[in-house]
């Protein structure tokens, strides 16, 4: 073998070497966000703000009251599903309660982007989950726009 076809050689495998490194070979996976945080748990209520059922203030315990439970299937990707079940109690401004109470299925992703469908409340809005604190953040549609804070158990 002369120097050139050695330098040929050498030359390819480096090149194999570097598309391996770079992801260039197609057989590694491609960059993927962080998953989501599994959100599985039982959560309390520990304020709430609704601009239909509060008005637009932020209520704490004893004025409100509530518990969310949410079951999350392990993630795909940057996304995950799950089921919830929830149920808030408000003072109706007349010296009673009114209950919310609700369940079916969220979609969370990791850039912090919440979806909810269920049988009575359905939204889109945001989430964060720091220690054992869940606070989400309904968006839309404008009548269920709501700000609660959970603390899971």
């Amino acid at each position: 073998m002369n120097r050139f076809e050695s330098g040929i050689r050498v030359s390819a495998s480096l090149a194999v070497v570097l598309a391996s490194a770079c992801g260039g070979g197609g057989d590694g996976p491609a960059d993927v966000a962080d998953p989501p945080p599994d959100l599985t748990g039982t959560y309390d209520l520990t304020s709430f703000s609704s601009a239909v059922l509060t008005s637009g203030a932020t209520l704490t315990p004893p004025a409100v009251s509530g518990t969310l439970v949410l079951q999350q299937s392990p993630a795909n990707g940057a996304e995950a599903v799950g089921t919830f079940n929830f149920e808030v109690r408000v003072p109706d401004g007349q010296g009673n309660t009114q209950v919310v109470a609700d369940e079916g299925n969220y979609r969370v992703r990791a850039d912090g982007s919440w979806e909810q469908g269920g049988s009575l409340v359905q939204g889109i809005g945001t989430f964060s989950f720091s220690g054992s604190t869940l606070t989400m953040r309904v968006t839309e549609p404008a009548l269920n726009a709501s700000t609660s804070v959970w603390q899971r158990r």
